[in-house]
Order: structure tokens, then sequence, then C-alpha cells
């Protein structure tokens, strides 16, 4: 479910709930004000209870229709439930997702980027939690999709440790303007979480909405023995 439905959704639940707390204040309201009139009104001159009868009816309509799309909601939330408990199958599983982020883990980040033009220049910049460059190289220019690797030692050759880390292409082409591009990352599902009613795929600390995974493998994610490719 994409994270516009998932919106649309939290707030059709959040609309459903005040307008059924609105309806049960206004009925009150109006019940004890019929009350009172029917109690009041000139024996000799009755009121016209057609008005009335029309209201009470427009309200029952409207609760009606608020119990429904309360029942909607509830479906809906019970099919959420059944994508989390579905989304157990990948743990275990190399998934590679269209994030930004990427888990280097025993020495070992596997990401890839795509150039949807061909390139004068590409440059590949990895960085820390903090944001800091940690390291960058020069990327293939060609349109498509490029495997990128990196064994987690910074641009001095000093080993990094294991953890999250972001992956930015800067891309130009001969006009030196801007080349559309993407960067996706590969890991292992170590687990799956809720997030604002979407469904996520955790590469240790990477969070892959499902929606964003473009492939699934049982294979392991490889290994680099090389600073990067």
């Amino acid at each position: 479910m994409s994270d516009i439905a998932v919106n649309a959704l939290d707030a059709s639940k959040t609309k459903t709930t005040n307008s059924s707390n609105k309806l049960a204040k206004d009925l009150d309201s109006f019940l004890n004000l019929l009350t009172a009139q029917l109690k009041n009104q000139d024996p000799l001159s009755p009121m016209d209870s057609t008005q009335f009868t029309n209201q009470l009816t427009q309200f029952a309509q409207v609760e009606q229709q608020i119990n429904i799309n309360a029942g909607l909601n509830n479906l809906i939330g019970l099919t959420q439930q059944s994508i989390v408990s579905n989304a157990v199958n990948y743990i275990g599983k190399t998934v590679e997702g269209q994030v930004s982020q990427a888990p280097l883990h025993d020495g070992a980040l596997k990401a890839a980027y795509g150039l949807m033009a061909d390139a004068k220049s590409v440059n590949v910049v990895v960085r820390d939690d903090s944001g800091n460059i940690v390291f960058s190289k020069t990327g293939e220019t060609t349109k498509g999709v490029h495997e990128f690797k990196w064994d987690g030692k910074d641009t001095y050759g000093a080993q990094l440790a294991d953890g999250t880390y972001s992956i930015s292409i800067t891309s130009v082409d001969a006009a030196d303007k801007p080349v559309d591009n993407y960067v996706t990352a590969f890991g292992t599902v170590t687990g799956v979480t809720s997030i604002n009613g979407t469904t996520v795929l955790l590469l240790d600390k990477v969070g892959v909405p499902v929606d964003k995974v473009l492939s699934v493998s049982n294979a392991p994610t490889p290994k680099t023995n090389a600073n990067a490719t």
C-alpha cells in the first residue's frame, strides 16, 4: 500500500471518529431541545412535527454512513495486518530497495545507481550517519543501472564501523545540466515493522517500505574485498 493510500486511510479514520463524536453530541442536543419543546408547547396549538421527523431521518442516514465508513476502515486495518504478516516471509532474504541508505555489514556494502540518460560525469558519495563524507569516487556515465560496492574503507584507507551509510549521486550532462538518477540498496532482511501504517522491511537499521522493493533473492548479500567498484 502506498504512502498516499496510508495517509488517506489515517485521515479517514480520524475523520470518522471525529464525525461520530460530533454526531453523538449533536443528536443529544437535538433530542434535549425536542423534549423541551414538546413539554412547553401550547396544547391548543401544537407544533408541526414534520421538520423534527425530517431531521431525525437525516441524523439516522448520517449515522449509518459513518458506521459504514468505520466498517471499511476496520476492513482495511485487517488488510494491513495481513500485509505485515506476509512480509515476515522476507526475513532472511536479500532484497533490493529504492532507498538512499545502505547497510555496511561485515565490511561490505552493495548498492546501485541508475542514470536516466548518458552523463558527462558521475560522482558517487558515501556519507556516515552524521552527514560527513567518508568516501567518494567517479562512476560510470552511460545510461542505465550500474553496480556500486564498497568495503567500508574511507578515503584514507581506514576501515569504518558497520552501520548505516547514505549514498548520493551527482550526475551532469555535456551542458553541465543535472541528469536524473536514483539509488538502490541491497541487504538481508532482518526484521519487519510498521511505521505510520506502512509495512517496512529492516535491513539491519535501514528501512525499506515494501512498495519500494525492486527485487528479492535467496542469495546472501555479496561481499567485496575491493575498495569500491
